[in-house]
C-alpha cells in the first residue's frame, strides 16, 4: 500500500545566469511539472497540509517535479525584469536536471503561461499542459478585450502590494473566507515573506501585466486542458474560452469550487480533473470521519543492530501479525505499513484505542517496546489509502510516547468521554509539520 510522500530536499540547477531551486517528489509512469504562478517558495508550499495532500494525490499520477521560477523562492532573486521565454527556458533546465524527458507541465496564472509558451518552443518535450485560469495577454489588447485588471486597479494593486506585502493584506481580499482562519492566515503571511520582498512582488506583477503569447498558441500542437473557475469572483469565462478555441488541441473544463484562491491551495476538483485528462477515468475520492491510529518500535535500530537482522525479521513479522488479529478482534481496517510503522483506522474511536492498549502489552509480550498516537478527523478515501491531515497528526502524536505508551488529541479525549476509558495530561505540545500546539493525553493501562 502507498506511503505518504517524502518531501526531498530543494536542490538547484543552474540555468543561464541564475540557479533555479526545485524538487522531485514520488515516482510512476509519467513526469508532472508544476508551475506556481506569480510568487512561490517550494519549502513553504509544501508547509501546508492541504498542498502535502494535493501533490500526494498527484503523486498517483506519476513524479512530481516543483520549481520556483526566476526571481522567486529559492531560485536566484533578480532585480531584473524576467520574459516568459527566460521562464520557459529555466523550465527546460530543471527538467534536464530531473533526467526528464518529457512531461505533462501543470500551471496557474502566469504559470499556466509558461507552460504553454514551452510546449510551442520546444514541442518534444512536453506530453500535455493543463493550463488553470491562464489568460493570452496580461492587459487587454486588439482582439483580447480582457486582461488582469484595469489601469486603475493596475495602481491600486501595486499600492496593496507595497503596503501590505507579507500582511496577507492581498489575499485576505481575494479570499475573504481566510480571515477566519489563524492557521491560513499565518502560513500566507510565511509564504509571502519567503517568496519575494515587496519590490519583488512588484515586479512578478509587472511581469505578468506584460505578458502576450498569443503568438505562440498555433503552435502548442499537444493536448491542453483549460481549466476555469467560474466561482473565482471578478473573471469572466469569456478569455479561457477564446484560449481553448485557439489552442489547435484545446479543450475547456469550466469548474465551480469553493476556493477563492485555488492556485494556493487547490482542491481535491484539481486533481480529479487532472486525471481524467491524462487516463480517462476519475478516481476521485470519498471525505469521511475516521479514528486514526498510528504505531511504531521504539529503538528499532538498536534492536535490529542488537538481535540480527534474522531475529529481528521474525519478531517483526510476529509483532505484525499479532496487530492484525488485534484490528479484526476490534474492527479496525490496515491502511498502510512501513517498515515497523502501522497504520489503521477505525469507525469508532474507542475501538481504535483498545486496539492500541492491546497492541502495546501485546508488542510487550515479545520484547518490543511499542508507541501509538491517535486522531480523530476527516480524511479522504483514495482506493485503500486514507489522505488527510488526521494521518499525519496521528503519526506525531505518536512521536511524543515513550515505550509502552498510547498517546491522544484532545478531540479523541472528548469523543470517547463516557466509555470508562482514562486519561492523564500531558501537556501542549508542537507537532511536526502541523500548525499550533496540540494538548496530548496519555490513556491510562486497561485493566
Amino acid at each position: 500500500m502507498r506511503r505518504s510522500i517524502v518531501i526531498p530536499a530543494t536542490e538547484f540547477v543552474r540555468s543561464g545566469d541564475a540557479d533555479i531551486a526545485y524538487k522531485v517528489i514520488g515516482e510512476g509512469p509519467r513526469d508532472l511539472v508544476l508551475a506556481f504562478p506569480l510568487v512561490s517558495n517550494v519549502d513553504v508550499f509544501l508547509e501546508l497540509t492541504e498542498n502535502a495532500e494535493f501533490v500526494e494525490r498527484l503523486t498517483h499520477l506519476g513524479r512530481v517535479i516543483l520549481f520556483d521560477k526566476r526571481g522567486t523562492g529559492m531560485s536566484d532573486r533578480s532585480t531584473e525584469r524576467v520574459t516568459v521565454e527566460q521562464h520557459s527556458d529555466d523550465l527546460i533546465a530543471v527538467l534536464d536536471a530531473a533526467e526528464s524527458t518529457r512531461a505533462v507541465l501543470l500551471g496557474w496564472f502566469d504559470g499556466g503561461a509558461t507552460c504553454l509558451v514551452t510546449a510551442a518552443r520546444h514541442p518534444g518535450r512536453v506530453e500535455s499542459v493543463v493550463a488553470n485560469e491562464v489568460l493570452a495577454a496580461g492587459r487587454p489588447v486588439e482582439g483580447f478585450p480582457w486582461g488582469f485588471t484595469s489601469r486603475l486597479g493596475e495602481a491600486a494593486m501595486r499600492k496593496f502590494i507595497t503596503l501590505g506585502w507579507g500582511q496577507t493584506v492581498a489575499s485576505r481580499l481575494m479570499a475573504p473566507e481566510w480571515a477566519s482562519d489563524p492557521r491560513l492566515i499565518e502560513w500566507v503571511a510565511r509564504y509571502e515573506r519567503l517568496s519575494v520582498p515587496p519590490s519583488g512582488a512588484v515586479r512578478v506583477f509587472e511581469d505578468a501585466l506584460d505578458l502576450d503569447i498569443r503568438a505562440y498558441l498555433p503552435h502548442v500542437d499537444v493536448p491542453v486542458l483549460v481549466i476555469h473557475n467560474v466561482g473565482l469572483p471578478g473573471a469572466p469565462s469569456e478569455p479561457f474560452e477564446w484560449l481553448a478555441d485557439e489552442l489547435p488541441r484545446g479543450r475547456l473544463r469550466l469548474a465551480r469550487t469553493p476556493a477563492s484562491v485555488p492556485f494556493m491551495i487547490p482542491s481535491d476538483d484539481a486533481v480529479d480533473d487532472i486525471e481524467e485528462f491524462l487516463v480517462g477515468t476519475r478516481s476521485g475520492g470519498r471525505r469521511e470521519l475516521a479514528s486514526i491510529v498510528f504505531t511504531d518500535v521504539v529503538g528499532s535500530t538498536t534492536t535490529l543492530a542488537r538481535e540480527g537482522d534474522l531475529k529481528w525479521r521474525n519478531q517483526l513479522s510476529s509483532h505484525r501479525e499479532s496487530l492484525r488479529r488485534s484490528l479484526a478482534r476490534y474492527g479496525g481496517r490496515e491502511v498502510n505499513t512501513a517498515g515497523d510503522g502501522f497504520v489503521a483506522c477505525f469507525p469508532l474511536p474507542s475501538s481504535g484505542l483498545r486496539f492500541a492498549g492491546e497492541a502495546v502489552r501485546d508488542a510487550a509480550g515479545i520484547g518490543l517496546g511499542l508507541r501509538a498516537g491517535m486522531h480523530c478527523g476527516e480524511v479522504l478515501v483514495d482506493g485503500a489509502d486514507l489522505i488527510g491531515i488526521a494521518v499525519h497528526v496521528a503519526a506525531r502524536v505518536a512521536s511524543h510516547a515513550g515505550a509502552g505508551e498510547v498517546f491522544v488529541t484532545d478531540t479523541v479525549r472528548v469523543l470517547v468521554d463516557g466509555s470508562g476509558l482514562r486519561f492523564e495530561s500531558v501537556g501542549s505540545h508542537r507537532l511536526k509539520g502541523v500548525p499550533g500546539a496540540w494538548h496530548l493525553f496519555r490513556m491510562a493501562a486497561q485493566t
